[in-house]
């Protein structure tokens, strides 16, 4: 609980730094965002496997991920993206999100903070499909040769619990010269606590929840499986080191 209460305190003041940069910049960013329009985003992604911090189930779940923002030229966005499960003889939609958020830049520094509620399929193998919403506070500073990224998420799950998350990231931009193409190798190191893990094996692998795993909490292997996923979930510490290499491409308006 230590952890949790430091961590709780670290995002608020992420989170007072925010306000306090935002308000003595204002005028000059205010001035910036003036001339930018609002536009509305179109993506689309593909991932073979919901991985979450390096934690999946033994079921792959590969997601076709398609969304849609709308950014308001003051700051604010909405969100609105569903995940559709690809695997032969199960496709359906998984999960829907709606996020609300607010991004700002001044010069190099980029910030951002947001509101994701979860609407899972009662069948879902994700491993976060016990979080109901979460909480994230994020900042990058661009120091030309790098990027340096921290953000901080609180997950809100089913049984009233929540986990907290700390991520820093290093990357470089690779981007042509019509700025129409980037590939940005990422570096990340990850922390946090796994309640939500925790409640996803009691309720889809070892019980009855959602999901169509049998229940198997009954047996020698399901109950010492539970016993430590319930041992660790509390536990505030490394998750997983991650290395990617995302890329975009952005097409003409077409509007």
């Amino acid at each position: 609980m230590k952890a949790f209460k430091y961590i709780f305190s670290v995002l608020l003041l992420f989170i007072i730094n925010f306000s306090v940069l935002g308000q003595n910049t204002s005028e000059s960013d205010d001035q910036s965002k003036s001339k930018e329009p609002s536009y509305v985003s179109l993506s689309l992604v593909f991932i073979s496997d919901a991985v979450y911090y390096g934690r999946k189930d033994s079921i792959s779940a590969p997601y076709l991920y398609p969304s849609i923002t709308y950014y308001n030229k003051s700051g604010l966005y909405l969100t609105g993206s569903l995940s559709y499960l690809t695997k032969p003889d199960e496709g359906r939609v998984d999960l829907f999100l709606g996020t609300v958020g607010y991004d700002f830049t001044v010069d190099k520094f980029r910030s951002d903070i947001s509101f994701t509620k979860y609407f899972f399929n009662t069948d879902s193998y994700n491993v976060i499909s016990e979080v109901e919403a979460d909480i994230t506070a994020m900042a990058e500073y661009d120091f030309d040769l790098l990027n340096l990224g921290l953000s901080l998420t609180t997950f809100f799950n089913s049984d009233s619990s929540s986990d907290f998350f700390l991520s820093s990231e290093i990357s470089h931009d690779f981007v042509t010269k019509k700025k129409d193409f980037q590939i940005t190798p990422t570096f990340g190191v990850y922390f946090g606590s796994q309640n939500f893990y925790e409640e996803y094996y009691l309720n889809n692998r070892f019980g009855n929840g959602r999901g169509n795993a049998s229940g198997t909490g009954q047996d020698i292997i399901g109950t010492t499986a539970t016993s430590v996923v319930v041992n660790e979930s509390d536990k505030f510490g490394l998750m997983s080191f991650e290395f990617s290499v995302p890329a975009w491409y952005i097409a003409d308006p077409f509007i």
